[in-house]
């Protein structure tokens, strides 16, 4: 069976799904593909995993009308404290520093997923094909649009043509390699240990972020009682703490945390994911996009990638209404239009890519006396409040909240 679209995104996470929702009531075609069942439970990792929403990332959702789907989860982030492990020197943010109700905040990937999805299933503009798993493509230059061949999960094929194919497949992107952009991968040899742990002191809104020699620990506000857990370790170590008993786990997390919440309690699942920095060759080609971590998947470090992720899909979608709004007849996978969106996200998508990574090199390695030069640095960034607020409003996306058309999202590079 063959089917045309306006525009097929595969890739049916958050960063997919979201695109979908925003261009739901565009009156565009779109099939959103996915490998995974839509209903299908989660596992434990997917359990444990929270993002950190920048303040511009949620101003993005509300207006989108999915935040207060959203919001009965998620808890702000209302202070932020930087540390390294063993030196002086701290950095802290304040929300209402800059007249904001919270710097971000935090939400399982189960509420917005689920969120996503079902805004998707009242939309009759997306067909939702899953789980069927992308297999190829390839271009009809008769009529100009890409073909592609997915497999259900019965073995049955499908094909579906399509005028604008947005890959969101992930880091290891099947649909990047079948339209032969490579990509540059840096590998850390790290993991990120995910789990939700409760303390014995409430945190009371505040985000911790902790540099040890072996990669950073964030303690962020989950739920009022409890924390979610971020720990970067070499990828053996990881390992080990996974499988280790609760006790030993937790002891080794207290001691590259320390005291500031007191004693912690396990509180959740564990899970784990290694961690690379993967950064595609062209986010652009003929008739075809890649977003999210199929264009550049980053390191946790500063919780800068989803954020990333979400402002590159809904550029895309500002900037595919507004040429819509003024030409309905507009071809969604025109040149002009994806080669300006690639050049518009194209600082945004570098100075994060090389903040995240040079959080990575400066403050998670052994190098002897890098760690004093780590904890002068931080110091120093606590005295320059002028370098810190601009750090600070990037980090936040303060550029986008106030967006109201799509001339301003796409402005917002923040």
């Amino acid at each position: 069976m063959s089917r045309d679209y306006d525009i097929t995104v595969v890739g049916g996470g958050l960063a997919g799904a979201s695109l979908a929702c925003a261009l739901a009531d565009s009156g565009l075609s779109i099939a959103l593909v996915e490998a995974v069942p839509f209903d299908a439970p989660a596992d434990a990792n997917m359990q444990a995993r929270t993002t950190a929403l920048a303040w511009g990332t949620r101003a993005l959702f509300e207006q989108l009308g999915l935040w207060a789907d959203m919001a009965r989860d998620a808890a702000p982030i209302k202070r932020l404290h930087v540390s390294q492990q063993g030196r002086f020197g701290t950095v802290r943010v304040n929300a209402a520093d800059y007249g904001l109700p919270a710097l971000g905040y935090v939400l399982p990937n189960l509420t917005m997923i689920e969120a996503l999805r079902a805004r998707l299933a009242a939309m009759p503009s997306v067909d939702v094909i899953a789980p069927a798993r992308f297999e190829s493509l390839q271009r009809d230059e008769a009529d100009g649009r890409i073909e592609i061949s997915c497999t259900r999960e019965n073995g049955d094929v499908e094909t579906l043509r399509t005028r604008l194919l947005v890959g969101a497949d992930g880091a290891r992107s099947s649909v990047r390699g079948a339209l032969g952009i490579g990509a540059r991968t840096d590998d850390y040899h790290q993991r990120a240990v995910i789990t939700i742990v409760e303390p014995e002191r409430a945190h009371g809104g505040c985000a911790y972020e902790r540099f040890t020699p072996d990669g950073p620990v964030a303690l962020l506000p989950r739920t009022r009682e409890t924390c979610a857990a971020v720990w970067t370790l070499p990828s053996e170590r990881a390992e080990q703490l996974c499988a280790a008993s609760e006790d030993e786990f937790i002891d080794a997390l207290q001691d590259a945390f320390g005291q500031r919440l007191g004693a912690l309690e396990l509180a959740g699942p564990r899970g784990s994911y290694p961690l690379a920095r993967v950064l595609c060759d062209r986010a652009a080609v003929d008739r075809a996009v890649l977003i999210g971590n199929a264009g550049h998947a980053l390191h946790p470090a500063a919780a800068q990638g989803f954020n990333l992720a979400i402002r590159d899909a809904l550029v895309l979608a500002a900037m595919l209404r507004e040429r819509l709004a003024a030409d309905p007849e507009f071809d969604p996978g025109t040149a002009d239009l994806l080669n300006g969106w690639a050049e518009a996200r194209r600082p945004d998508q570098h100075r994060v890519a090389n903040f995240t990574d040079a959080i990575v090199r400066v403050f998670s390695n052994r190098i002897p006396g890098l760690d004093h030069a780590r904890g002068a640095g931080l110091f120093g960034l606590s005295l320059l409040p002028a370098i810190r607020d601009d750090m600070a409003r990037r980090s936040m996306g303060l550029a986008l909240a106030p967006a109201r058309t799509s001339s301003s999202v796409r402005e917002g590079s923040a």
